[in-house]
C-alpha cells in the first residue's frame, strides 16, 4: 500500500474538499482523485461519498482514518529517526534556542565552539520555549537553550524526570515606557501601577505572552493588550509612537537600538516584586548524546566555571 496515498486520504478527510486538499498537498485535483480511487480499489470499499462541492467520509472511511493517520505518522517518525541518527554520525549537532539569541550571547558561544571544533556542524532552530521542550521529546534537537520558570518546570513531565538543566543566565521582567511617562523616573514600579495602561506584548501563545498576562492577573487586573509581535523593534516602536507600555525581559533590550542610543525616547523600569526567568541549557538524560553534544556540554561547563 502506497503511504503517499494514505497521506492524501488523511488530508482529504481533514479538508473534505478536493481543491483545498490538493492545494495543501501541492498537486492537482485530478491526480488526487485518481490516487483516492486507487486506494479505494485496493481496499475494496468506498472511503468517501462525493458531491459537487465537498466530500464526506463513509462509515468505511471513518473506520479506516485513525489507522491511516497512524501509518503516516509512524512512517514520518521512522524517517525522522533515521535522519537524526545519520546527522549525529556525520557530526551534525542540532541546538534549539529561544528567540533573541544575540542578546543572550548564544551566537557568540556557538561561534567560539565552532572555532575550537571546526569538524562539527551546528544547526540552529530558534523557537518559543513552549515548543523547544517538544523538540527534545521528539529528538528534533539534542540540546536546547530554554527559558524556564517554576510553572513551566512543574508542568513538564519531561523536565521533572528526564531532563538535565545547566543554569546559563537569568533575566527579569521590566516595563518599557516613554521618558515622558509619569512613572519614567521611578527606580521600580509594581504592575498594579500600570493597570490603566495600554500594553504591547510579545506574540500570543508564547512563553512571554503567558508570563506577562499571568503577572498582570496576579497583580489584580487583566491587561489591555493593543499590540503583539515577535519583533522587539516593532514593540519598541509602538511604545514610542502609541504611548503604550511594553513588558519585556531586561535582556531583550540589550540591543544597539536601545542600549547605545543615549537620546532614545524610551526607558526601562524594573518590576517589583521581581519576576524572573532562568535560561538553561537542557538535554535529555535518558538518551545517549552524540560526541558533538558531549563536546558542547564540556565547552559550556568550562565557560561557566570561568564566570
Amino acid at each position: 500500500m502506497n503511504t503517499t496515498y494514505l497521506k492524501e486520504f488523511v488530508t482529504l478527510a481533514e479538508t473534505k474538499n478536493f481543491w483545498e486538499a490538493s492545494e495543501r498537498l501541492f498537486m492537482n485535483q485530478s491526480t488526487l482523485s485518481k490516487h483516492i480511487k486507487t486506494l479505494e480499489g485496493e481496499l475494496g470499499v468506498e472511503l468517501f461519498s462525493r458531491s459537487t462541492r465537498h466530500v464526506e467520509l463513509t462509515s468505511y472511511g471513518e473506520t479506516f482514518l485513525p489507522y491511516a493517520a497512524a501509518m503516516v505518522r509512524t512512517e514520518l517518525e521512522g524517517i525522522t529517526a533515521l535522519k537524526h541518527l545519520e546527522n549525529i554520525e556525520n557530526g551534525l549537532l542540532t541546538i534549539g534556542t529561544i528567540p533573541s539569541i544575540p542578546q543572550y550571547n548564544i551566537t557568540q558561544l556557538l561561534s567560539e565552539f565552532q572555532k575550537l571544533y571546526p569538524e562539527t556542524t551546528i544547526k540552529i532552530i530558534e523557537d518559543d520555549p513552549i515548543n523547544l521542550l517538544h523538540y527534545l521529546e521528539n529528538e528534533k534537537c539534542e540540546l536546547i537553550f530554554n527559558r524556564e520558570d517554576k510553572t513551566s518546570l512543574k508542568n513538564s513531565y519531561l523536565s521533572q524526570r528526564f531532563l538535565t538543566h545547566i543554569p546559563y543566565m537569568k533575566d527579569k521582567l521590566v516595563a518599557v515606557v516613554k521618558k515622558t511617562h509619569p512613572l519614567a523616573k521611578e527606580k521600580s514600579i509594581t504592575l498594579q501601577q500600570l493597570k490603566d495602561e495600554h500594553f504591547c506584548f510579545i506574540k500570543e501563545e508564547t512563553f512571554m505572552y503567558n508570563l506577562s498576562t499571568s503577572a498582570c492577573q496576579n497583580a489584580g487586573f487583566i491587561p489591555d493588550v493593543i499590540f503583539t509581535s515577535h519583533r522587539i523593534d516593532s514593540i519598541l516602536d509602538m511604545v514610542k509612537n502609541q504611548s503604550c507600555v511594553a513588558l519585556l525581559m531586561d535582556k531583550h533590550l540589550d540591543i544597539p537600538i536601545f542600549k547605545e542610543n543615549a537620546s532614545r525616547p524610551l526607558t526601562q523600569i524594573p518590576i517589583t516584586p521581581t519576576i524572573s526567568s532562568q535560561i538553561n541549557l537542557c538535554y535529555r538524560n535518558d538518551k545517549p548524546l552524540s560526541d558533538s553534544a558531549k563536546l558542547f556540554l564540556e565547552f559550556m561547563q568550562e565557560k561557566q566555571s570561568l564566570r
